[in-house]
């Protein structure tokens, strides 16, 4: 039973791997493909050679009926001979033959029997072209031959059970042929198996896993044992899979510098947004707050509930003369200079976002947070600006630092951090042009003036565009009173407020930087007037003032020269008044812009002498030709000793240097007089004539000036 059992168990194993392997065969595309055709191809075959065996065996099998007819025939006749033949004898013929009619003629006699014959066929042609009765009968003739006894044979034989020979020798060749096509077929599919399938699916399995497992290509290495094209595939896969695991090292390599480059990139872009942060939110000179970080403290800290309810201000400081001290000392020191004012003013908050550089040489800060009397708040603020006016020791210098500051109340000039900067920064402006109070604080009469300011500011505008600017021409005079030329002055009659002062709306236009255009068309008004006037005989020149921003201007002197040289007026005609605050606020640029007006042979005057801070030692570097005293120096002669000293020592000053002297606002003949005894070149004020339209009228009015 044993054994049985094992046999039993062997044969169920076996017809599990046929039917596994049969099942993988008709599973593999190719395999069936290949035993379709293989099959078809073998029947093809099997039917191209059951063609012509099945005429042959049907030849085969008429020519079988018709020789046992014909012996039969030629038995009969042979029984025959020498006896007659009786129709009885022939009917015994046809029953013992596969004959049902027979007919034998001789010398024109004729013995016939059974069924009719109509159309004779040869015996001895091919029978199964011959033609046949419905009932499956051949009709045959044999000519007289010996054999026959010279008996011509007609006969009608019966062929009706070749038709289903032929049936099953069809199905007999066709059982066979399939048997032969499946035997072929199984052979063919083991040997392919064998051959193609199996190492093919194993290299299909293979190269499958390899893909999905790409990380470890040398995992599916096979020596390649086959030396046939399948071991060839084998030989190229494996040096693909060698390739793939240089490629796969390579670009693990390239993986961690890329994973290093990315690491270090995302700690530089940190770094750098960090950077950026910090520029957005701080001033990189001082370390303090910017504008922005300000505000934005300040609201959070206003719209807090628990801030406080003690008096809170913004205190907004700015440095005097800054602009001075950075065209004397140089910016390096000036930028140590505000790095101290910043700490100083640092010290007074501990939030480093209430306390900013809100540009140039300007602070905000927020004093109070724990305040309760307004008097607390200027105890503090008083505090914070003599902090900053202390001297400044900078490499073994010291630098003196006057500070204007203007404030705003919580709550009293604002509610919000915008509003109370904006007004902290009118009163410190307000501040800077008083020459007394340098703490301003908001109040209603300034809102007033701001309003006041951009309605002019406006109109300033439209004046410029509807050109309602004039010059004016006051005289100058040497000490003789003789006319030596002309100061353009600009004047301004508003529409509805009638003649405005330059001294409001210059430095209005110089704020906003209307200074550029107003300034190109009066020394284009002033170059035309020249030309009018050398048409009429003045030889004499004409003064223009120059602000700071055209001084800067890298054009200005190229469109000055533009402009001489269409109208044709000479350059030793048009004098520029420079003032020494212009002059300082960056020196660099001013010399530059000064010898371009030294090439074009302009005459330079400075304006407004000793009100700023210029130095001798850039004043003597200067192309001047002319220094003007300020009427602020010659309202007090003669009768002022200080003003007699300083005026006089500018004029031994300037005359040392090199340069003529004029004063302006003279309108006594007391000054005058003193003016001329000390030296003074030339004379202009009202004394000498008051600014008008007209200005120089012809060679006579020379003469009588």
């Amino acid at each position: 039973m044993v054994n049985g059992e094992l046999g039993s168990e062997e044969q169920s194993l076996a017809r599990r791997s046929f039917r596994e392997w049969a099942r993988q065969l008709m599973d593999c595309r190719l395999c069936r493909n290949l035993t379709l055709a293989a099959f078809t191809a073998i029947l093809a075959i099997e039917v191209a050679i059951l063609i012509p065996s099945y005429r042959n065996y049907e030849e085969d099998l008429l020519n079988d009926r018709v020789d046992i007819a014909s012996q039969a025939i030629i038995t009969f006749i042979n029984h025959s001979r020498g006896r007659d033949i009786t129709g009885a004898a022939l009917e015994a013929l046809i029953t013992s033959s596969p004959l049902v009619g027979v007919s034998l003629s001789r010398a024109g006699t004729e013995y016939r029997a059974g069924e009719t014959i109509t159309t004779p066929h040869p015996a001895n042609g091919l029978l199964r072209s011959a033609p046949r009765t419905p009932q499956e009968m051949i009709d045959l003739s044999w000519a007289a031959e010996p054999v026959l006894s010279d008996y011509e044979v007609l006969a009608r034989v019966d062929v009706s059970d070749v038709p289903s020979e032929l049936v099953a020798f069809v199905f007999r060749i066709l059982g066979l042929s399939l048997l032969i096509a499946v035997f072929v077929t199984a052979v063919t599919m083991f040997v392919v198996d064998r051959m193609m399938l199996s190492p093919l699916l194993r290299l299909r399995d293979r190269i499958s896993r390899a893909g999905e497992d790409a990380e470890h290509p040398l995992k599916y290495l096979t020596p390649a044992g086959r030396c046939d094209e399948f071991g060839d595939v084998e030989g190229v896969f494996n040096s693909m899979l060698k390739q793939n695991a240089a490629y796969l090292s390579r670009l693990k390599l390239l993986n961690r510098e890329l994973d290093q480059l990315l690491a270090e990139r995302t700690r530089t872009l940190r770094r750098t947004e960090q950077e950026l942060e910090i520029r957005t939110l701080y001033d990189q000179l001082t370390g303090l707050a910017n504008r922005s970080l300000f505000e934005e403290q300040l609201d959070r800290h206003f719209s807090d509930p628990d801030h406080g309810g003690g008096e809170e201000a913004v205190l907004v400081l700015g440095l005097n003369d800054f602009q001075a001290l950075n065209g004397l000392a140089g910016h390096e020191i000036g930028d140590r200079v505000l790095q101290e004012i910043a700490r100083r003013i640092a010290g007074f908050s501990a939030n480093h976002g209430r306390v900013a550089r809100l540009g140039g040489d300007v602070f905000g800060l927020l004093v109070g947070e724990r305040a309760r009397t307004s008097v607390d708040i200027e105890v503090r603020i008083s505090a914070v600006i003599e902090a900053c006016q202390r001297p400044v020791q900078v490499d073994r210098k010291t630098f003196e630092c006057e500070v204007s500051a203007g404030v705003a109340v919580s709550g009293l000039d604002g509610q919000d951090a915008r509003t109370l900067l904006s007004h902290a920064e009118i009163a410190m402006h307000r501040a800077k042009k008083s020459p007394s109070q340098r703490v301003q604080f908001f109040a209603s009469e300034l809102g007033d003036q701001v309003l006041h300011r951009q309605e002019l500011i406006h109109s300033l505008k439209a004046a410029i565009e509807n050109r309602q600017l004039q010059l004016y021409f006051q005289p100058q005079c040497d000490r003789l009173r003789r006319n030596t030329g002309y100061e353009a002055l600009l004047r301004w009659h508003h529409p509805t407020l009638g003649p405005v002062s330059p001294a409001e709306f210059i430095p209005l236009a110089e704020e906003t930087g209307l200074i550029v255009k107003i300034g190109d068309w009066v020394l284009e008004q002033a170059v035309a007037t020249l030309k009018g006037w050398s048409e009429k005989g003045f030889t004499g020149r004409m003064a223009v003032n120059v602000s700071a921003l055209q001084l800067h201007d890298p054009g200005f002197a190229d469109r000055i020269a533009v402009s001489l040289r269409d109208k044709g007026v000479s350059a030793r005609q048009l004098e520029l008044e420079i003032t020494e605050t212009a002059l300082m606020q960056d020196i660099e640029l001013a010399m530059a812009t000064l010898n371009r007006f030294r090439e074009l042979d302009l005459t330079l005057a400075v304006d407004d002498f000793g009100t700023g801070y210029s130095s001798l030692a850039y004043l003597k570097a200067l192309p001047v030709s002319r220094i003007k005293i300020d009427r602020t120096f010659v309202t007090g002669l003669p009768d002022n000793e200080q003003d007699e000293a300083l005026c006089r020592t500018i004029i031994n000053m300037a005359h040392t240097m090199g340069c003529e002297v004029i004063a302006e606002g003279v309108e006594t003949e007391a000054q005058a007089s003193w003016l001329a005894l000390a030296g003074c070149d030339e004379l202009q004020g009202y004394l000498l004539g008051k600014p008008g339209l007209q200005g120089f009228q012809g060679t006579a009015d020379a003469d009588d000036s």
